[in-house]
């Protein structure tokens, strides 16, 4: 629809004179004509332009998303490498005898590899409760005060461990396990003095221990007489190189 500029009528078909004044409406239509046309132009103008910048920031996009990737793999990779790293660390730790410790004899298994005696373990608490009220009420139930003296130790209640070992040792004083074990206990607490003495004394009552043998050769390296450690696990060997024990005596005279 336009309108006549000169009486204003409103015309909504094209026409080349206004029905109401005569007045020639040639040039109001090229006018609008033109003006269409200018809006097209600057509309697809402006589209166009928006596709242009859409196209810009999905590459943006992209290229964060690509480095963010990256950056992903690239601490995934970090994380190997310190695990494999820390893995080689506890091999070489563990394979040059750091952590070697006494082997102990137990109640069950006389004479054989036994128990890791580190830390506290409160999960016992109930039942060492129950045997210190049974060995109240019997002193000289050696099955209980031995049991209790043994859980003790596995519990890491070392010096508690020794009093009942003595306890115990004042009712059988040759049992050689007993006084291996409490050896180690004392070992353990860092008197290796009294560990190297109570596990000689096991040796007068069965000179062929061959744990005894072979926890005296661990007690005498960590109070730095190599010499004797030696002569004591090759007397570990000598009793018996097939089993357990022998073995271990010879990996550590070995890696010694």
């Amino acid at each position: 629809m336009i309108q006549c500029s000169v009486c204003g009528e409103k015309l909504r078909e094209k026409s080349n004179y206004c029905p109401s004044c005569g007045a020639s409406l040639i040039s109001l239509f090229a006018n609008e004509s033109t003006s269409n046309e200018v809006s097209k132009k600057n509309l697809d103008k402006g589209t166009k332009g928006n596709n242009k910048t859409k196209t810009k920031t999905d590459k943006i996009r992209e290229h964060d998303s690509v480095k963010e990737q990256s950056k992903n793999i690239s601490m995934t990779k970090l994380m190997y490498m310190i695990l494999v790293l820390f893995f080689i660390g506890a091999v070489i730790v563990i394979s040059s005898g750091i952590f070697e410790k006494p082997i102990v004899t137990s109640q069950l298994n006389q004479g054989e590899a036994g128990h890791d005696h580190g830390g506290v373990d409160l999960s016992n608490l109930e039942h060492i409760n129950t045997l210190e009220e049974a060995v109240k009420k019997n002193p000289n139930d050696k099955e209980s005060l031995l049991h209790l003296a043994h859980l003790l130790n596995d519990s890491g209640f070392k010096e508690k461990a020794i009093d009942k070992y003595k306890q115990y040792l004042k009712i059988d004083s040759q049992n050689a396990d007993v006084l291996v074990d409490m050896g180690v206990c004392y070992y353990e607490t860092g008197k290796n003095l009294e560990a190297i003495s109570y596990m000689e004394k096991a040796l007068k009552y069965q000179p062929k221990h061959q744990i005894a043998h072979l926890n005296l050769g661990i007690v005498n390296m960590s109070a730095g007489n190599m010499t004797k450690a030696k002569e004591w696990w090759n007397k570990a060997v000598a009793i018996n190189p097939t089993n357990d024990i022998g073995k271990r005596a010879a990996e550590l005279l070995k890696s010694h």
